[in-house]
């Protein structure tokens, strides 16, 4: 059983679309796959959020034909808290005011990936912006988890996803050399919304990224 940890090097960048094709990639295989999306802000209870969207892409994959008709009941979503607004999770809890519940601990959300895991093949756990963005009161984001899920024994890794165009060299950088300095190499460079006929830029960005990536012992996809 395989825990991807995927964040973004900034908010916006694609994560939930790069997240819908890693599960899409693991259905393929044949695979049972998990997306949970531990703090979910900007939705309304009620409305459909990042783990909705990643089934229904995975859904619309299968009805076209992209994926085996079955792929769909391979997999189940979840999330582990939900706060209305579009902020970051610390600082949505804190603009909505008395009476919204704080948010999970890591412990707590640990123990929720323990038991998500136990069923299915991969699991796949989509952060909030970008990887200093915190998950909980007491300032931990992604990093922190897979660090938390490798001290529990449990096969965990990070996934980063980058934009192609202008700023991603700075960010994707930033965010690469934060990780790795903590302990969490990233595994994958994951680039989203490449053009089918990149420009000069974007051209200029994947090739920056592939060398950033082979500097930290991670691949480009």
């Amino acid at each position: 059983m395989r825990i991807e940890v995927v964040t973004g090097t900034d908010t916006d960048v694609g994560k939930t679309w790069g997240t819908a094709a890693l599960a899409a990639r693991a259905l393929v295989a044949g695979l049972r796959v998990h997306v949970d999306k531990p703090v979910q802000t900007g939705v309304a209870p009620g409305e459909a959020g990042d783990v909705e969207t990643v089934w229904d892409l995975v859904a619309a994959a299968a009805a076209s034909g992209a994926l085996d008709a079955a792929a769909p009941a391979r997999l189940t979503v979840s999330e582990g808290a939900r706060v209305g607004p579009a902020m970051a999770p610390v600082d949505a809890v804190a603009h909505a005011g008395e009476g919204t519940p704080p948010l999970p601990p890591l412990g707590e959300q640990l123990g929720r990936w323990r038991g998500l895991a136990a069923g299915v093949d991969h699991l796949l756990i989509e952060g909030a912006g970008g990887i200093t963005v915190a998950w909980t009161e007491a300032d931990e984001g992604p990093v922190d988890a897979v660090r938390a899920l490798r001290a529990a024994g449990l096969d965990a890794g990070l996934t980063v996803v980058a934009r192609p165009g202008l700023g991603t060299q700075n960010h994707a950088r930033l965010t690469v050399e934060h990780a790795a300095a903590r302990g969490v190499a990233p595994e994958r460079i994951l680039v989203s919304g490449v053009a089918a006929d990149p420009d000069p830029v974007e051209r200029a960005n994947l090739v920056f990224l592939a060398r950033l990536a082979g500097a930290h012992g991670a691949v480009l996809e």
